[in-house]
């Protein structure tokens, strides 16, 4: 009798944690296994997003942080609940970029990108002096060696020179993006 109680009560609390079980599997909605049925560009105030967006059971999903950052809003994840401020609610006056590609972008996340992009240019220029140094030395190299070492050096030397022109534009793009944020800082001033 008591194996028989044990049983029945072992069934009983299988089927509460089966029922419970799939029936919070079905509050969550999950794009595993979805079709997607389209990918599509996204432009924000004229302005390409690096990301795209894509339409699965004919929803758009759009990369929210990335649309938020070009709007220039706060976005925070507070547990399963996502918060999008555009910093007008938590002072009197809009301290915030009014024109070019920063335009409303609050003073704080200018110069949190400036600091991002000086980092970026920093590296950028030690990695390109050190592949000047290391194409020099492959440049000074004795030439007295056999012909698979030279083919050897020869490619190493073309993908350093290509390395370096890549740092270059890198340097360039970093520099210019830095004038339009210091254009936009001195507008708030």
């Amino acid at each position: 009798m008591k194996k028989w109680s044990y049983l029945l009560s072992g069934v009983l609390i299988g089927a509460v944690v089966a029922t419970a079980g799939s029936a919070f599997a079905d509050q969550l909605k999950s794009l595993v296994g979805q079709t997607v049925a389209g990918e599509y560009a996204v432009k924000v105030n004229g302005n390409s997003l690096s990301e795209n967006a894509i339409v699965v059971d004919g929803k758009a999903h759009v990369p929210l942080r990335a649309v938020s950052d070009s709007l220039g809003v706060n976005l925070k994840v507070d547990g399963k609940t996502i918060q999008i401020t555009n910093g007008s609610a938590d002072t009197k006056s809009v301290n915030t970029a009014s024109t070019g590609k920063y335009e409303g972008w609050p003073k704080e996340k200018l110069n949190g990108r400036k600091a991002e992009l000086e980092k970026y240019l920093s590296d950028t220029e030690k990695d390109r002096d050190k592949a000047v140094s290391d194409l020099q030395k492959i440049s000074n190299m004795n030439t007295a060696v056999s012909d698979d070492i030279l083919a050897i050096r020869s490619e190493t030397k073309k993908n350093t020179e290509i390395g370096i022109q890549e740092a270059e534009t890198n340097i360039a793009k970093y520099k210019t993006e830095l004038e339009e944020i210091n254009k936009a800082i001195a507008e708030l001033k």
